[in-house]
Formats: C-alpha cells, sequence, structure tokens
C-alpha cells in the first residue's frame, strides 16, 4: 500500500528541485553574466614563432588565476542546488507548511486578517531560520567534501554565522509579503507552485550570495 504522505510529497519535491536548477542557471548565465562555453584563449595552446611572449603569457595567467573558472557555467553548482531542492527545500517547506495549516485552520472571516498574519509570523520568525541554518551548512559540507571525507566543520560553522543573518534579514523584506499572498488568496492546492514560482527569485538571490561570499565557484 502507498504511503499517502509518501506520495503527497514527491511532486513539491520535484518541482523544488525544477525551481533550483532553472534559478540558479539563470543566476549564472544573467545575472553573473557567465559563458557556457570555455573562451578560446582558455584552451590549451602551443606558442608559436611569432607569438611566444603572448601565449606563454595568457598560460601564466590562466594557471596563476584560482577565479579564471569563475567566469564560465558551473554545473556542478546547479546540481548542489538541485539536491538541496530535492532533499531539503521540497520536503522541509511541504511538511512544514502542511503542519502550519492543520494547525491554524479556521472557517470564519471574522478572523482571516489575523490568521494570515500570525501564519506570516510563524513562517518568517519560526520555520525561516532553521532552514537557513541548515541550507548554508548543507552548501559547505557539499562544497568542500568533493568526493573526499575532509571537511573543515568550523570553517563552515563561520559561515553559517556569517551569512544566515544577512539572509534572514534580506528574507524579512522578500517572504512576509510573499506569504501574506499565498496565505491570504493562493488555494491550498496552488500554493506549491506558488511558491516554486516565487522561491525561484529567493533562491537565484542565495545561490548568488553564496557565490559572491566565497562558496560555490571556488
Amino acid at each position: 500500500m502507498i504511503n499517502p504522505l509518501r506520495s503527497a510529497v514527491v511532486r513539491p519535491i520535484f518541482q523544488s528541485a525544477t525551481i533550483m536548477i532553472l534559478a540558479d542557471i539563470t543566476t549564472q548565465l544573467l545575472v553573473e553574466k557567465r559563458s557556457l562555453y570555455f573562451a578560446a584563449d582558455d584552451q590549451t595552446q602551443t606558442p608559436t614563432r611569432h607569438e611566444p611572449a603572448a601565449v606563454e603569457e595568457r598560460t601564466a595567467s590562466s594557471s596563476s588565476s584560482p577565479t579564471r573558472l569563475d567566469h564560465h557555467y558551473d554545473p556542478i553548482r546547479t546540481l548542489r542546488w538541485a539536491t538541496i531542492g530535492l532533499t531539503l527545500h521540497g520536503p522541509y517547506f511541504f511538511l512544514t507548511f502542511r503542519k502550519l495549516d492543520r494547525l491554524m485552520t479556521t472557517t470564519t472571516t471574522t478572523n482571516s486578517l489575523f490568521l494570515v498574519a500570525k501564519k506570516t509570523a510563524i513562517a518568517q520568525l519560526v520555520i525561516f531560520p532553521p532552514y537557513l541554518v541548515a541550507l548554508f551548512a548543507y552548501l559547505g559540507v557539499m562544497e568542500q567534501s568533493g568526493g573526499s571525507s575532509n571537511v573543515d566543520y568550523d570553517e563552515i560553522a563561520t559561515r553559517v554565522r556569517v551569512r544566515v543573518p544577512e539572509a534572514f534579514a534580506s528574507g524579512c523584506m522578500f517572504w512576509p509579503f510573499a506569504n501574506g499572498i499565498n496565505f491570504a488568496f493562493v488555494p491550498a492546492g496552488m500554493r506549491v507552485p506558488y511558491l516554486a514560482s516565487v522561491g525561484g527569485l529567493w533562491n537565484g538571490y542565495l545561490s548568488n550570495m553564496n557565490a559572491r561570499k566565497g562558496g560555490d565557484g571556488k
């Protein structure tokens, strides 16, 4: 017999992963202006007798610059965000919002605005912060592991302490409005697509912030 909860969570998980993929690709190509292709001077070249100095200079510059590949699209970074969508973002928000709806359901309209405000406050102050902590810690482990077991947990803890307050402060200017619309006007059956859609903007911001602060791309 199929578990109803397991069946219900599958759709939002894959929606979340899809949005994460699209948001990171869009961020890399349109916001960070990365290229899908390597430029000609990034390829291995054989010096000619006409321009040995120029080629040697390009080769030395390429080998001495650790951030040169930051100018090109990073599919591994997108894969990490897809993993976040599948294993953290999708299931976490599906289960927490489902629980929130069940705990705070009313059939009256006299306190509907109060109910919306209360749900929005709980989502922002109770549900959102643990997600940010888990998100940046999870990204740190994936970025550092790279197929090995050498993970600097002190560095990850420092990253969490620095980035979570910044992301939370930025989220306070975005998610209360998005969740207010969600709880007030969006039918329960359409909440996951709505959150996935507006979440694409936010996930693009987080992806860019994580890369800009020295996470992805290094």
